[in-house]
């Protein structure tokens, strides 16, 4: 579901890659379906009909997901509020699902001319993350995995979420039947679960338009009802027949933490060579290349 940021000018020893993920659940847009294990709990018993109603819309959901085979996003415009500082970058997005049944994403953002300045790469039949710094000539490369995302970025992110959030769809990690809470009002659906981490709570609103769910906000408190994580899903437009968002705006108060993403133009199902998820030219002796682990550092 996933936008970053890299302190780029920084040189040497100085230079910390901030990484911001938006979906974080859209950021950093790293692809795998990894189903992560949700704490035990009680789920609710729904009416039948109830029952019916929900799995309309969540068949709805997944059917926009099978349905894309690639996506292409060469209009992108990102904001990024850290307390008072604000920046905005330009970005690109390519994700393909591979033959050998993984998914390929690539993200390239560019500098105030328009050249590309950062690229990352996730490649889920090889297994494998880069982040390439193009100025500064420095790769960091390793496994894409949801332990690695949390040792490099600090941030309790699965790889799952992040997917979810491009397709702005929280129910791809496959938790669809732990539900503790289902509010219908009219065409407006208020949905909680557990969250992946013991005593987190998420709420999941979604509206059905014209027969089309439309998931527009995904929150995450913890235990003591502190707001962790909050996505906000809206400018939905029809792509090829398919219904997505074209804002995003991801919030984390205890952070500080404000990501906007706007897409201006986004093709889907368009063809998009194997080469644009190859890293081999960011892995030559050109480049210094270092282990992802060192970015926790």
């Amino acid at each position: 579901m996933l936008l970053y940021r890299t302190l780029l000018t920084r040189k040497g020893k100085d230079l910390q890659p901030v990484v911001l993920w938006i979906a974080h659940r859209t950021c950093l847009l790293l692809f795998a379906i990894i189903v992560g294990c949700s704490p035990s709990t009680s789920a609710i018993q729904l009416t039948p009909a109830s029952r019916a109603e929900l799995d309309a819309i969540l068949t709805t959901l997944r059917v926009r997901y099978d349905l894309t085979g690639s996506l292409k996003i060469t209009q992108m415009t990102v904001t990024i509020e850290e307390g008072e500082q604000r920046e905005e970058l330009q970005e690109s997005l390519w994700y393909k699902k591979s033959e050998k049944g993984g998914e390929l994403l690539h993200i390239q953002a560019m500098g105030g001319l328009h050249e590309p300045r950062g690229v990352a790469i996730a490649n889920q039949d090889e297994n494998q993350f880069i982040l390439a710094l193009l100025n500064e000539r420095r790769t960091y490369r390793g496994p894409l995995s949801d332990g690695a995302l949390r040792e490099i970025f600090g941030i309790d992110l699965r790889v799952s979420d992040v997917l979810s959030a491009i397709f702005a769809n929280p129910f791809l990690d496959g938790r669809t039947d732990d539900f503790t809470s289902v509010e219908i009002s009219g065409t407006k659906f208020t949905i909680t679960r557990p969250g992946v981490k013991e005593g987190d709570v998420e709420t999941i609103v979604l509206f059905v338009r014209d027969g089309e769910p439309r998931v527009t906000e995904w929150r995450i408190n913890d235990e003591n009802e502190t707001l962790q994580h909050r996505a906000a899903f809206s400018n939905y437009r029809a792509v090829s027949g398919i219904l997505r968002p074209h804002r995003v705006e991801i919030e984390r108060p205890l952070e500080q933490t404000r990501v906007a993403v706007n897409i201006a133009k986004v093709e889907l199902n368009v063809e998009i060579k194997d080469s644009k998820f190859d890293a081999a030219r960011f892995l030559t002796e050109d480049f210094k290349i270092i282990p992802l682990s060192e970015l926790a550092e």
